[in-house]
């Protein structure tokens, strides 16, 4: 497990505390960009090793936004905190059809990754009516972000439900994509949100997540070491 490490932000010297100041007090602080990614490595490489796509950019996702000091940033009971690692929560519909909420531990080691989340998903699929459906702690921890996907669809856009007056649950990073489609490159795309709040996360850093992650989709044979 990773040791983790919570830093306080001090506000009232933080470097970008006028943003903070100005969209903490809206009702609902987030938004969010769509946008369009070249994955056409990333899925290739997972038809051709039989393996699940979901977990290859689940990867990717989390080590494009790793770098972005402002996606680690998250507002507790009054206060900001930075905190070192973050971590990845996904929603996986068990084998009843229900939707349930699930997540592990950020790990550098792509294999131990890929290993631990299909263990994850798996423990997750054979949950059934009547149990404790919330059965991954982690998933109510603030150092995480929320990923969820929908395979059956190519969106242009989409929105987070997000919930007014909590700037707690805001602070984590909302992440959605689609269907993988062959484009008129044919290449194979897909279309990525991710929602943040913006009293903690704006523009440039937020766009540089997007950037990172299509440079980390070009190298992805370098990346997912089999």
């Amino acid at each position: 497990m990773n040791k983790q490490v919570k830093t306080e932000i001090d506000i009232k010297t933080y470097k970008k505390r006028n943003i903070f100041y100005r969209f903490k007090t809206f009702p609902d602080s987030s938004y969010g960009f769509d946008v369009d990614i070249n994955v056409d490595k990333v899925v290739r490489l997972s038809k051709q090793r039989k393996e699940s796509f979901f977990a290859y950019f689940m990867f990717l996702v989390m080590k494009a936004m790793d770098p972005i000091y402002e996606l680690h940033l998250r507002y507790e009971k009054g206060h900001v905190y930075y905190y070192k690692i973050i971590a990845p929560t996904y929603t996986v519909m068990t084998n009843d059809g229900v939707y349930v909420d699930c997540g592990n531990e950020m790990n550098d080691d792509f294999r131990e990754f890929y290993q631990d989340l299909r263990d994850k998903v798996e423990k997750a699929k054979k949950i059934t009516i009547g149990d404790e459906l919330d059965s991954f702690p982690i998933c109510v921890r603030q150092d995480v972000v929320y990923a969820t996907c929908i395979p059956t669809l190519n969106f242009a856009g989409m929105n987070h439900p997000t919930p007014a007056n909590n700037l707690d649950s805001l602070s984590v990073p909302r992440i959605c994509w689609g269907k993988y489609h062959l484009a008129s490159d044919n290449q194979y795309h897909l279309m990525i949100n991710i929602t943040v709040s913006h009293a903690l996360v704006d523009g440039l850093p937020l766009a540089q997540a997007f950037n990172n992650l299509q440079e980390l989709a070009f190298k992805a044979d370098s990346i997912l070491v089999a």
